[in-house]
């Protein structure tokens, strides 16, 4: 964590206005999150390792497989982390890392990091907007099975977010360039699959094609749904604190998924300490949930929050 005047957090918090609470969150701003450069270069490796393993036999196709699904859950969070510049902490001469890792990371999914990094940024300047968030559709399904659906149908050519994303091809040249300069790996993507499926059919099917489906489904679900569903539009009230009594990590922390929003350029690993530090800020602001959250966040910090708040979702 980037804190470099800890000892002056306390004073801030009898001001509550938003250069006060910008004051803090800077705070947490600037550092390299190598722990997402490791996920990263580990999911990418462990998914090789398991291909290998189970084509030459030493461990059976349903290890590979269960293997294939968590590495292919984890494969999106380092890309994430390098849209935000995470993993260069913002340097221009270590920009390469959020490209290179991001992209690595994504194989497995079959996209081109520059492709959801033009789209998640639009996700953030118009979260919840149905015309503008391409994120829109699986955030507000109607509940948690219509979004891990609509994750994986949503950006079909005749899908509802893909007439987002033209909207915003016409209106903006930078993120039609972002389209276009992701193409290629979309191309190298599709041609690496027909050729594995025709040499591995039983296995490119179990190791690559249904754990990439189940993920889109899972991120659907914890990325956009639950931190998203039934929100209004606003920095301040767009995302929730949620909870669905696992631990977070086992949700990638999404159900601290606020502190993202509010402060993109937190990284994802201190977003915990950052939320101890906002959270009269929060309050203040009137953030869906904010009220409930411990003074401490530890494995599953909204176990705590009441049932009541969030209706049974």
């Amino acid at each position: 964590m980037c804190i470099r005047d800890r000892d002056q957090l306390g004073q801030h918090l009898s001001d509550l206005s938003i250069e006060a609470e910008r004051k803090v969150a800077i705070t947490f701003m600037g550092r390299i999150e190598w722990e997402m450069i490791v996920i990263g270069l580990g999911q990418f490796t462990l998914w090789i390792a398991t291909w290998v393993l189970v084509i030459v036999g030493t461990i059976p196709l349903y290890v590979g497989f269960l293997l294939a699904l968590f590495t292919a859950c984890n494969a999106y969070l380092p890309s994430h982390a390098g849209q935000h510049s995470h993993l260069s902490g913002g340097k221009k001469n270590l920009q390469w890392l959020d490209y290179w890792i991001g992209q690595i990371s994504l194989i497995q999914l079959t996209q081109p990091h520059e492709i959801l990094k033009a789209t998640h940024l639009k996700h953030h300047a118009h979260t919840n907007d149905p015309d503008n968030d391409p994120d829109f559709f699986h955030g507000n399904a109607k509940n948690w099975w219509e979004a891990a659906v609509s994750a994986n149908v949503a950006y079909n050519n005749d899908g509802p977010a893909m007439k987002v994303i033209s909207k915003h091809i016409e209106d903006d040249p930078k993120f039609k360039k972002a389209l276009e300069k992701g193409g290629s790996w979309v191309f190298l993507f599709f041609f690496a699959q027909i050729i594995l499926a025709i040499l591995y059919p039983i296995e490119t099917f179990l190791l690559w094609w249904v754990p990439k489906r189940f993920a889109a489904s899972y991120l659907g679900i914890v990325f956009s749904y639950y931190p998203h569903s039934g929100l209004d539009k606003g920095r301040y009230k767009n995302t929730r604190f949620w909870t669905n009594r696992m631990p977070r990590f086992l949700n990638h922390s999404m159900q601290i998924h606020t502190m993202h929003h509010m402060y993109p350029r937190i990284c994802h690993y201190d977003e915990a300490k950052a939320i101890e530090a906002l959270k009269p800020f929060m309050i203040e602001r009137g953030m869906p949930g904010a009220e409930y959250i411990p003074e401490k966040l530890r494995w599953n910090p909204v176990t705590y929050i009441k049932e009541v708040y969030f209706g049974g979702r």
